[in-house]
Order: C-alpha cells, then sequence, then structure tokens
C-alpha cells in the first residue's frame, strides 16, 4: 500500500537538496560563525549567505533577518521582548494593552494568556464563520495606548489568510506595534514586507521543505525589540547562542528554492484544492469550514488568490469524531490530521475532556460538527490520483462511521 502524506500544515518533507546543503555543513564546513580562523570565516558566509536567502524571499533587508529555533521561540521573542520593553519603561504613553483574535495558534494564545496573568490587558477578537476579523471591531478595540498587535497570517487550521495591508494601516495610524504568525504564509503565497509595513513576522524552516528546529524572524527596527535570552552576541543579540548552522542553511536553501517555485506550486495546489472542496462539499454530513474557494480560469492570477492557503482544505463531519476518522485514513495508507481539534485533555486515556478546537467554536462552528474536523493539507509532490485517492476514502470512512452509529440506535 502506498503511503500518502497530507499533512503538509504539520511538517513537511525535507528535500533532497536541503539534506545535501546541511550535510555539507555538518561534515566539512562545521565551524563557528563567531570564530575568526578560517573554518569561522567560512561558516560566518554561510550565516550571512543564509539570511539573504530568507530575506530575498519577503523583500527584506539582511540585518532584518534573526534566526531562530523555530516559529514557537520566534513568536515568544516578539511577545516577551515587547512586554521586557515594556517592564523597562522604553514606551512612553503606552498601556499593557495588546489585540489579538480568538483564532491564534497555541504560541501566540498561550503566551498572551500568560501576559493576561501578569496583569496586561488583552483584547480577544471576534471572527466571522470563514476566519476573518471585523476591522471595525480592530478600530474600536486599538487606541494610542495600545502597545501592539498580534494577528495570525495563514491559520493553521482553517487556513484563512488575513489582509495584513489593511491591518498594518490601522496599526500605523495608531502608532501600534504589529506582529503577525505567518508560520503557515511564509514559502506558501508572496510576502513583501515592505509593501505590508508590518513590524515583526514570524517565520520557521520546517513548513517549507527545510528542517525541523529553525525558525526566523523579520524586526523591522532592532530598538523596538528587547532580548528575553542573554549570554551573547550572537544575532545581534537578539537571539545568542551559538547557531545551528546546519539548520540555518538548510532552511535557508528551502527559501531559496521557493522562490522561483512559490507561483507554480500554489496554482497547482489550489487546483487539487478546489476539486476536494468540490467533492465534499457534495456530502451532506461534511461541512467545508474556512473561506469558500471560487473555480477560476487556469491563467487566473496568482493574486487572486488572496483568501486561502494553496492546499489546504478543512472540513467537519457531523456527529463523528476526528481522531477516529484520522486513525481510519491512516490504516488507508493517507496522513491527515484533525486540525488540532482535540487540544485540551488532562490524560491519553481520558476522553471525556475532549474539547473542540477553539478555532472552529470562534468561527461558529456547532460542537457536533467540531468535534468530528479534518484538516488535509496537500504538498508540492501530490499527485492528481492521490488526491481522487483522498476524496474517495475519507467519503467512504465518514460514510461508514455514519452507520455503524446509525446501526447502534
Amino acid at each position: 500500500m502506498n503511503k500518502i502524506y497530507a499533512d503538509n500544515s504539520a511538517t513537511t518533507k525535507v528535500r533532497d537538496e536541503v539534506v545535501e546543503a546541511m550535510l555539507n555543513v555538518l561534515k566539512e564546513d562545521f565551524g563557528n560563525p563567531s570564530s575568526i580562523h578560517q573554518f569561522g570565516r567560512t561558516a560566518k558566509s554561510y550565516l550571512e549567505e543564509s539570511r539573504g536567502n530568507i530575506a530575498s524571499l519577503i523583500n527584506a533587508k539582511e540585518e532584518q533577518i534573526f534566526f531562530t529555533s523555530g516559529g514557537t521561540e520566534s513568536i515568544n521573542t516578539v511577545i516577551f521582548g515587547i512586554s521586557k520593553m515594556m517592564d523597562e519603561g522604553s514606551f512612553k504613553n503606552k498601556d499593557r494593552h495588546i489585540i489579538t483574535t480568538k483564532i491564534e495558534h497555541p504560541a501566540v494564545k498561550e503566551s498572551l494568556e500568560h501576559l493576561e496573568k501578569k496583569g496586561w490587558k488583552v483584547a480577544w477578537l471576534n471572527v466571522d464563520k470563514e476566519g476573518f476579523i471585523n476591522f471595525d471591531e480592530l478600530k474600536s478595540k486599538i487606541s494610542p495606548r495600545t502597545t501592539f498587535v498580534s494577528i495570525i497570517h495563514a491559520n493553521n487550521e482553517i487556513g484563512t489568510i488575513q489582509n495584513l495591508k489593511k491591518i498594518s494601516e490601522i496599526c500605523n495610524e495608531n502608532n501600534v506595534l504589529f506582529h503577525t504568525d505567518a508560520v503557515q504564509s511564509f514559502g506558501k503565497i508572496p510576502i513583501d514586507v515592505n509593501n505590508l509595513n508590518i513590524d515583526f513576522m514570524s517565520m520557521s524552516g520546517h513548513k517549507i521543505y527545510g528542517p525541523k528546529g529553525t525558525g526566523a524572524i523579520y524586526i523591522k527596527s532592532k530598538d523596538r525589540l528587547s532580548p528575553i535570552l542573554i549570554g551573547g552576541g550572537q544575532e545581534n543579540k537578539i537571539r545568542p547562542g551559538t547557531e545551528n548552522m546546519a539548520g540555518i542553511v538548510g532552511f535557508a536553501t528551502a527559501a531559496k528554492l521557493l522562490k522561483s517555485e512559490l507561483l507554480p506550486n500554489a496554482q497547482k495546489l489550489r487546483k487539487f484544492q478546489i476539486e476536494l472542496m468540490e467533492r465534499f462539499s457534495e456530502l451532506q454530513h461534511i461541512m467545508l469550514t474556512g473561506p469558500a474557494l471560487v473555480k477560476v480560469k487556469e491563467n487566473t492570477p496568482h493574486e487572486k488568490f488572496v483568501h486561502r492557503t494553496p492546499g489546504h482544505v478543512s472540513l467537519c463531519c457531523r456527529n463523528l469524531e476526528g481522531e477516529s476518522l484520522v486513525l481510519q485514513a491512516d490504516l488507508k495508507g493517507i496522513a491527515i490530521s484533525s486540525g488540532s481539534a482535540c487540544s485540551s485533555r488532562q490524560s491519553i486515556n481520558d476522553t471525556s475532556t475532549i474539547r473542540p478546537s477553539h478555532v472552529l467554536l470562534a468561527c461558529g462552528i456547532p460542537e457536533n460538527f467540531a468535534r468530528g474536523s479534518l484538516r488535509i493539507t496537500l504538498g508540492k509532490d501530490d499527485s492528481e490520483d492521490e488526491i481522487y485517492y483522498i476524496s474517495e476514502t475519507i467519503k467512504n470512512i465518514t460514510e461508514n462511521a455514519k452507520k455503524k452509529i446509525a446501526a447502534l440506535k
């Protein structure tokens, strides 16, 4: 039985070119970039070349890219770095007030909940049924005394892509810092940080066919952030500690390769995405979640695809359990996820405390649907035959599950 991997929002397969580049650093050019001898100078050149590759993909300057261990560290560095600046008295005429959304990744959500316990005021923006924020609500919550806004770019569960340009305009009008979690959008859709005029952006390597344990932050201006780690001058003191050179080179190699592939990859994944969504929309017991897709001509400019991550399909099955469906799909050779639907349980054996996804509930999805959530996220190597097999398999296992439940009543 062939195995089909359709969980690319969780992680991606490392490319052969990336492995080759990493092996060279591990085996040959293994120096510490802080050393001044030949090995160190070679490593330093790799480090700065990698910084340039990341910057090039988002139209940033090399000195605005800072490497981390991944998306979570990048997010924490921004959120707690800003809060540290507030504690140090660096912000004038600002309050401990933050604005975010109800559909953030746990790396943002739990960090801000931690600050709430420390006395910060957090405004949690509502979203509509497709996961979009309301700009009027943002305007009503924001004030000149708000410290910063953090809003996810592409949602990991439902694929919704927010309008960062509009959000940044509102923030800039009020002199408020703006951070976006771009872990799920970086390398998948065009991002121009200058055009978007954002202050901070978090990125991850293993979502773009690079290695795990690598990430980066785009920081528009270094003086707007205090480091949360102390102990060295690496990464201009924003992230001290000896750099993971093999990981950084792998991450940057993946980014460099994607620069020329981004548009054709997106067009291919859009086509497969629409096929799956059209097939699932015909099933009465299934509810598609996230933004709707309109079928478009093959040569439609990429800019038309601005509302949903390419290749991302999310759905909910009425009165079924998502994790059970994931396991059944796995038995059929398909790797998908439940879309983080069961993110709160006290123990692995305690199914009574399973809670539906906070993202789906925020979108108004009924609990009897939200518990049966599935997320299918396609990658650049998926084929037409695999798309057909995925749709038929999901259709069969959900229909069979419904029949078994009906027979027990």
